[in-house]
């Protein structure tokens, strides 16, 4: 079993590449941050098979293919895609918004998903062996906020790539779903907390208290949580399931 994971060099990404590995998977980690090549050097160190790091930004179309190649090569293969890397964007109001911070979030959060998912399906294509893709949207891919539309038009652009390619890679036995996270304990959900309560005039805590009151399970969720969700898509307990948006939002409910 072999998998590569975007953004593993902290947070969520992170989280999804422990599992993996703990469960046994040999993985390609992907990063635009030096830190991927320490975590992989320390998950290699407990792995069953080879766990390689690759320096590369998911939005550079050159830097994703030369990664996905690598991997393929390093691993002598792909069955698992999990495109978690992104980034928050502004929280500013449309109006206030600078065109090129907005299109840095859609490069990033979408055309990177993109990038990384078309290299690597060609390579599951031609080897006939099918396969999974994971792409993590959000919450706010489900229903725009004020002050998110760049990360919230990135989110609900990705969930539908996840649909298209769905049905674009059924054929070829590859399935692609959608994670959507809510409320996650991130430094990015931090950031978030921390810009709210600059801008009410409230304090760190006050922001966090009111996040956890609006979620039925008293909690924020983990990496844990997410990367539990990415076994079992990846698992043959759900081969038949694809096109999916799979909210782990500890309960909360959109209207």
């Amino acid at each position: 079993m072999r998998a590569l994971v975007t953004g593993a060099a902290g947070g969520l990404g992170e989280a999804v590449a422990a599992r993996l590995v703990r469960d046994r998977w040999s993985a390609a980690l992907v990063d635009c941050a030096e830190a991927v090549r320490e975590l992989a050097a320390r998950l290699a160190a407990e792995a069953d098979g080879p766990v390689v790091a690759f320096v590369a930004d998911v939005a550079d179309v050159a830097e994703v293919d030369a990664a996905v190649a690598a991997a393929v090569d390093a691993l002598g293969g792909l069955d698992l895609v999990v495109n978690i890397a992104g980034v928050g964007g502004p929280s500013t109001t449309v109006v206030a918004t600078d065109p090129d911070d907005f299109r840095r979030v859609l490069d990033v959060n979408l055309v990177g998903p993109f990038l990384v998912s078309r290299a690597a399906a060609r390579s599951m294509i031609d080897r006939g062996e099918g396969g999974a893709i994971v792409n993590f949207g959000s919450i706010f891919g489900q229903q725009g906020v004020a002050g998110g539309a760049a990360y919230c038009a990135s989110k609900g652009g990705l969930a539908l790539l996840t649909h298209s390619l769905a049905r674009e890679l059924a054929p070829h036995g590859i399935r692609v779903n959608t994670i959507a996270p809510g409320h996650m304990a991130t430094e990015m959900h931090w950031e978030e907390l921390r810009g709210r309560a600059a801008l009410n005039g409230t304090s760190f805590g006050d922001e966090l208290a009111a996040v956890r009151a609006e979620i039925p399970l008293g909690r924020h969720g983990t990496g844990e949580d997410v990367a539990g969700a990415v076994a079992w898509l990846a698992s043959a307990d759900a081969v038949y399931v694809t096109g999916q948006t799979i909210g782990v939002n500890g309960g909360v409910i959109l209207s």
